[in-house]
């Protein structure tokens, strides 16, 4: 049951910011875990 919430609460918010905010918390999100990860992994 839990996997179930997680699933529709990440489908609710991936729905939600597509059709109201273009993807913008989507696309900051990514490239904040893109940036993490090369600091992380040490890659320039």
């Amino acid at each position: 049951m839990r996997y179930v919430i997680v699933i529709c609460t990440v489908t609710f918010f991936l729905i939600w910011d597509g059709l109201y905010n273009q993807g913008r918390y989507l696309d900051t999100t990514v490239r904040e875990i893109t940036r993490i990860v090369r600091y992380i992994t040490g890659m320039v």
